[in-house]
């Protein structure tokens, strides 16, 4: 009996070096693209080959051919090449001839026969796009009338589904307020720019709540339009927290959400490979022994963190669960991955952890879901599940460190929080002690804010700096809208600050006045009617006010 149970406690450090021998698709593609980066073509093309399939986004083929071309593997790069033009309607017509890392097969006779096809494709996109999305929308509605109301006790579809395209036409399989149609398959409207903002939520359209698709995430089979919609379905049933939770970019609490996380993956690898499930369950151990010290000594966060699991990693979860996505427990170690390379883990955490806990207690056929009034605490519900609280001790934290690579992620913590110093300090003197342009929101009206999540940092006692945003004005009453340039907003080059009263933004100068524009280096902001930027004192700060306002 000793010696089984002596087993099962280090079943998860056994196992786990055969995790870390079988690098994933994230880190293997971003080692390539290292390689690529400083030209080293040929260590670049044999990484790839342990990744390389038909089954990688476009992005990560298209760099592929790309890397492929420029070590003269010119037959292989040009058959990645037909297949996005011909299969996945390739457009960028405009890039792929000017691209010079293609230049190698200029030469080649395929070569003018897929340029000329991407030219189709950019010529025919805006006649194929209604179809792609009648498609993409009936094959998620069939996904959620065959699951019936099976994994949440309620229905998810909803007519009210609308997809955005970037030149503000929305689309849906229904009828809805100002839409026409063409053959009854797809309903379309062109609205007014800024009605809707471009990002994936919930939104208020004619009266009404919508979730909003963006038309380019209609390839990840269903799973965007299914998370969607589920916030639509949670919205009804409890108001939740959405706010970023600051601590998590301390870097003790960075540290054990990393362990978290690795934890997560080699827990997932098991479930996914069908190995016995004392595996299974000694790794996810390990995650919630990680996340019980991390949350016990950040009490005072726990509910706001166990809200925003709930409001976003549920949605996660459901859009992966109830998805055609072909290998879920792949999918979602790749999640993990991409969540964990962020800038910060205050807003980007649960769409990770919710997937992951949802989907392991699935395959443990541990009975966790209670309803959609209810927040969601994955630690108690597997301490309640198994009649057993997870053990923290010495011993217990040393072995798990051990089993899950801490010395490596430690290493890189440290590294990061001399850059992160280093950022802070740069933020510190664009926005706080160089002259600035302040706007305010006006005290009761409504106004939309999106952002890019993996581009914010906490400043400590000034507010949130966010690298890339959009503010929206949506009761014409406020200051106006803005956003930041696309191609500078990263962290370290642009930033946004918003201080903590959430209705304060704080811009960088210089900037100039064009009409009623308002451009920075790195930011534009359009002002309303009757709004102008005055100067607020004599050191170079500026306030934008009402005219004539004192």
């Amino acid at each position: 009996m000793k010696l089984s149970f002596t087993l099962f406690l280090t079943a998860c450090l056994l196992i786990t070096l055969n995790v870390f021998s079988q690098e994933n698709k994230t880190s293997l593609y971003n080692e390539a693209m290292k390689q690529y980066e400083g030209k080293n073509y040929k260590a670049a093309a044999k990484v790839f080959d342990n990744i390389f399939s038909y089954r990688l986004s476009n992005k990560r083929l298209y760099d592929a051919a790309c890397i492929y071309a420029l070590n003269q593997q010119n037959k292989r790069a040009l058959d990645i090449l037909a297949y996005l033009a011909g299969k996945q309607f390739y457009s960028n017509y405009d890039h792929i001839v000017k691209d010079s890392d293609l230049t190698g097969l200029h030469h080649h006779k395929r070569w003018p026969v897929i340029v000329n096809k991407v030219k189709d494709n950019k010529a025919s996109a805006s006649q194929r796009l209604p179809g792609r999305i009648a498609t993409a929308l009936h094959n998620a509605k069939q996904r959620l009338q065959a699951d019936n109301g099976q994994l949440w006790g309620q229905l998810i579809w909803n007519e009210n589904m609308l997809v955005l395209d970037y030149d503000n036409t929305v689309y849906s399989i229904t009828e809805f307020p100002g839409s026409k149609t063409d053959s009854g398959k797809i309903y379309y409207a062109k609205l007014p720019p800024n009605t809707l903002t471009f990002v994936n939520t919930v939104q208020t359209y004619a009266g009404k709540d919508y979730a909003i698709v963006l038309s380019n995430y209609l390839s990840d089979h269903s799973s965007t339009i299914i998370h969607e919609l589920f916030h639509l379905l949670q919205r009804k049933a409890r108001k939740l927290n959405g706010d970023a939770i600051k601590y998590l970019d301390n870097y003790e609490a960075r540290e054990l959400l990393r362990l978290e996380y690795q934890a997560l993956r080699n827990a997932l690898y098991y479930a996914g490979h069908k190995s016995a499930q004392q595996k299974v369950v000694a790794c996810l151990e390990d995650a919630l022994r990680f996340r019980k010290i991390r949350q016990g000594r950040n009490k005072d966060y726990l509910q706001p963190e166990l809200e925003i699991e709930t409001l976003e990693g549920l949605a996660n979860y459901t859009g992966f669960a109830l998805s055609g996505t072909p290998d879920k427990y792949e999918e979602a170690i790749e999640e993990i991955y991409q969540r964990e390379e962020a800038q910060t883990y205050t807003r980007p955490f649960p769409y990770a952890t919710g997937v992951a806990y949802g989907l392991l207690f699935d395959h443990l056929h541990i009975q966790w879901k209670a309803g959609l009034d209810q927040v969601y605490n994955f630690l108690a519900i597997y301490e309640k599940a198994k009649a057993t609280a997870i053990d923290t001790t010495v011993n217990q934290l040393a072995r798990a460190r051990k089993s899950n690579n801490f010395e490596q992620i430690h290493r890189e913590e440290e590294d990061r929080r001399t850059q992160n110093e280093k950022l802070l300090a740069y933020y510190r003197s664009l926005l706080q002690e160089k002259p600035t342009l302040r706007a305010q929101i006006t005290d009761g009206m409504e106004y939309n804010r999106t952002f890019n999540m993996n581009g914010t940092i906490e400043i400590p006692g000034l507010g949130t700096v966010y690298s890339g945003i959009q503010g929206r004005d949506k009761s014409g009453k406020c200051f106006g809208s803005f956003k930041t340039i696309e191609d500078k907003s990263v962290l370290g080059n642009a930033g946004v600050l918003m201080l903590p009263d959430y209705k304060t933004f704080i811009f960088p100068t210089p900037f100039r006045m064009e009409g009623n524009k308002i451009i920075g280096d790195t930011y534009e902001i359009e002002l309303n009617e009757g709004w102008s930027a005055e100067k607020a004192d004599d050191t170079g700060n500026y306030v934008i006010r009402k005219k004539n306002n004192p």
